[in-house]
């Protein structure tokens, strides 16, 4: 079971972030690149997966060429993402071709490998350029993983990958070193035993896969939660005026699952609308017995307080088509979008602890 875990494990995790990518920016499209290579390298070393593709290609090893094609492609992808995440456009020219030509070059020699065996002809040559051809990407995406991010999940997420592209460089180390044991007559038991063979390269996957979804799950959990924090009150706006929503509740917030950046952006659209038409209904009146109130709070959470209490109001004046007397005041928010769906959120907040009306 275990055995199994390892091998299908990580390949699962990444196949699935694969497919959880939507489209989006330069940054998003390198993490893609980067999970496709992982992803394409960690099927090819499945066993099932290795022995179908050496019988379609009719060459029994040629799942391991496949495999190392994707983690030499992860490696350059993985530098351009770093790259792109310290405000570079892109990482050098010089490596791209480095990768190329030595890639070139290990299927030059994989053709010409009898077997796989470490003291045939061919192995530890074809295992150095393997080595090369990732190593000056490796390098650069440890030295820029550890540059300092002013966002905190973005330098957390380049902590794992450069934490993982460490422990790949070990592996990558561990497996030269016993290329060249038999050619230089040397033994190097360690290198086979379980933790520099199979801890160690697992290890490294599950970080870099980590590291590089990070960003995006923390998005889509910031996303999900402002579209349910603001559901109480866009529902009773909605209630008082269901033109303002383009399409009709359909399912409970909880299992809303996709397209959460645009759903709340449409959200706060909607909500301004009904605020909008509820501005006939606004008390000033409310607002001071309100500040009264909520004597204990301060800053945006008064403001958000006493805007969920003005809103309240004016729903129940809605229902009673009651007019208020006196003209409204302004109607309070954020200074851009972002800020604005914060404010909001917490006028939502607030509005969902008052007293039913």
């Amino acid at each position: 079971m275990g055995e199994a875990l390892r091998h299908w494990g990580p390949a699962a995790l990444a196949w699935a972030l694969v497919l959880a990518r939507g489209p989006g920016g330069a940054a998003r499209r390198r993490v893609r690149w980067v999970l496709v290579g992982l992803a394409c390298s960690l099927t090819a070393q499945i066993p099932a997966a290795y022995a179908l593709v050496g019988e379609v290609s009719g060459v029994p090893d040629a799942a391991r060429l496949v495999s190392h094609a994707g983690m030499v492609f992860t490696a350059w992808a993985a530098q351009e993402f770093v790259a792109c995440m310290n405000g570079l456009p892109r990482g050098p020219r010089w490596q791209v071709w480095w990768a190329a030509g030595a890639f070139g070059l290990m299927c030059v020699l994989f053709a010409a490998l009898p077997d796989l065996r470490p003291q045939s002809p061919w192995v530890m040559e074809y295992c150095l350029v393997y080595a090369a051809a990732q190593a000056p990407a490796l390098v650069a995406v440890i030295g820029l993983g550890v540059r300092h991010a002013q966002d905190r999940t973005l330098r957390v997420s380049l902590r794992l990958i450069a934490a993982g592209t460490v422990l790949g460089l070990l592996y990558l180390v561990d497996k030269s070193v016993l290329a060249v044991a038999p050619r230089a007559g040397f033994e190097f038991p360690f290198g086979r035993s379980v933790l520099p063979a199979k801890v160690l390269p697992t290890t490294a996957y599950v970080l870099v896969l980590v590291g590089a979804a990070l960003p995006a799950a923390v998005s889509w959990l910031h996303h999900y939660r402002l579209h349910r924090g603001l559901g109480p009150l866009w529902r009773a706006l909605y209630q008082a005026d269901p033109r303002i929503a383009l399409d009709p509740p359909s399912v409970p917030d909880v299992v809303v699952l996709r397209h959460l950046r645009l759903r709340v952006y449409r959200r706060v659209i909607e909500i301004r609308d009904g605020l909008l038409a509820l501005r006939p209904y606004r008390c000033p009146e409310v607002a001071s017995s309100a500040r009264a109130v909520a004597s204990g709070l301060t800053g945006r959470a008064l403001e958000a307080a006493v805007e969920a209490e003005i809103v309240a109001a004016a729903l129940v004046r809605s229902r009673q088509a009651a007019v208020a007397t006196s003209p409204a005041g302004p109607v309070v928010g954020g200074v851009d979008l972002a800020d604005d769906t914060a404010f909001l959120a917490q006028v939502s907040a607030a509005f969902t602890v008052l007293p039913r009306r």
